[in-house]
């Protein structure tokens, strides 16, 4: 009897070794996935087929808790997706889930048909062909975030043990989740500040053409304004001498008409040349 107990005791110190072992392999799983995913829904899918595959669960998935109350199924394994896209975004929770977050524990019930289907809950966030569940809290400061659904077709298959386990594991996807939020913010942040910078700088790419623009036609002005005071004096002389001439040819001169369509075109083109340096348009 005694050899028995020894026994018994032997396979206990065994079997929690390996659980030890277990939970800190995850641990460190989560971890090193953390700094290896920086967006949220790969973190959350990578933990999710970590502990599908370490647990052998049936259903794994993660609930989040949003701002306006709502929850959505952020990730998961063995839920359909008719039946997630079901319970996304719904405001009724069934009376475990509530217990889950209301009290920041564990709820564990490894016979559903014998606990649940008798009380007529219709509004589980369990598929129907599970045989257990165990649902637990996401917390971030002692704040519930979420809440981790693990589901099998076996009774009975979250052992008293499990609940120190996996209540480690949720708080550490709970810090995952923090540091994946907090980086999506600074990434979402910083795509918003270079798309300002980006449109900042078309903006100023803009301006800076059109004050190049203003600034040619400026200098093409001060040309033109040069070139027309110049004009101006030599067409001055040009009109003054043949305004000499003219008064000087008899008017029976047949070249007195010659010179005195040089003088009526000189003066037009005084006037042109007045209104250009005045920038007043032609009519």
């Amino acid at each position: 009897m005694v050899l028995q107990d020894i026994l018994f005791q032997l396979k206990e110190l065994e079997k929690r070794y390996k659980e030890s072992r277990q939970k800190l392999r995850i641990l460190f799983e989560i971890s090193r996935l953390v700094s290896s995913y920086l967006h949220l829904e790969k973190v959350l899918d990578e933990v999710i087929k970590l502990l599908t595959k370490e647990y052998k669960f049936d259903v794994c998935a993660i609930l989040l808790l949003k701002i306006n109350s709502d929850i959505k199924v952020e990730s998961c394994v063995g839920l359909e997706a008719n039946f997630a896209k079901h319970i996304t975004g719904s405001l009724i929770l069934d009376p475990y889930t509530k217990r889950c977050i209301a009290t920041k524990k564990i709820v564990i019930v490894n016979d559903i048909k014998q606990e649940v289907l008798k009380k007529n809950y219709s509004n589980l966030l369990i598929p129907n062909d599970m045989k257990s569940f165990a649902l637990t809290p996401i917390m971030v400061e002692d704040n519930v975030i979420g809440v981790l659904i693990t589901a099998s077709r076996q009774k009975n298959y979250f052992h008293f043990r499990y609940s120190d386990a996996i209540y480690v594991v949720a708080n550490e996807i709970g810090v995952a989740i923090k540091i994946a939020q907090l980086y999506d913010e600074i990434f979402n942040a910083h795509k918003e500040l270079e798309k300002k910078v980006k449109e900042r700088t078309a903006q100023l790419e803009k301006t800076h053409k059109r004050l190049l623009e203003i600034e040619r036609h400026a200098a093409m002005g001060r040309m033109a304004n040069r070139i027309a005071h110049e004009l101006r004096n030599s067409l001055t002389v040009i009109g003054g001498f043949a305004k000499r001439l003219s008064n000087k040819i008899a008017k029976d001169d047949p070249n007195k008409k010659y010179v005195d369509i040089i003088v009526n075109e000189v003066e037009k083109l005084e006037k042109k040349v007045s209104k250009i340096i005045k920038l007043e348009p032609e009519e």
